[in-house]
């Protein structure tokens, strides 16, 4: 499944899957640097992507392969996301607010990225 935002820069493939795939990688915060981690790859043993993240937006940068060539919200930008939101729940990604929305719970809104939060 693939949903494109109109009218956006943002191209969210397969979401949920990416979603899932983000729980497995391990996310290392940079010492003494503002919003930026290293994310281990979930293919390569040893490699580390980098991710810039500006928290207030849901906006994120990542150095893998897929970023550079104009995909955005890969697994490594969702498991920081996931990460730096930690402390205030368990985060699930959705390419819509109406389908957020239906979740019922708090939304974190972001540039064609939206993020319910389940406390607790």
């Amino acid at each position: 499944m693939e949903t494109t935002m109109p009218g956006s820069r943002r191209n969210v493939v397969r979401l949920k899957a990416l979603q899932r795939a983000s729980r497995a990688l391990d996310v290392i915060p940079l010492t003494g640097a503002d919003e930026r981690y290293h994310v281990a790859s979930g293919s390569t043993p040893g490699r580390f992507y980098e991710v810039r993240l500006n928290p207030a937006t849901l906006e994120a940068r990542c150095s893998c392969a897929w970023a550079e060539h104009g995909g955005t919200n890969c697994k490594h930008v969702l498991a920081v996301l996931r990460a730096h939101y930690a402390g205030e729940g368990r985060l699930s990604f959705w390419a819509q607010r109406q389908d957020a929305a239906r979740q019922h719970r708090p939304i974190i809104a972001g540039d064609g990225l939206f993020a319910t939060v389940r406390r607790g």
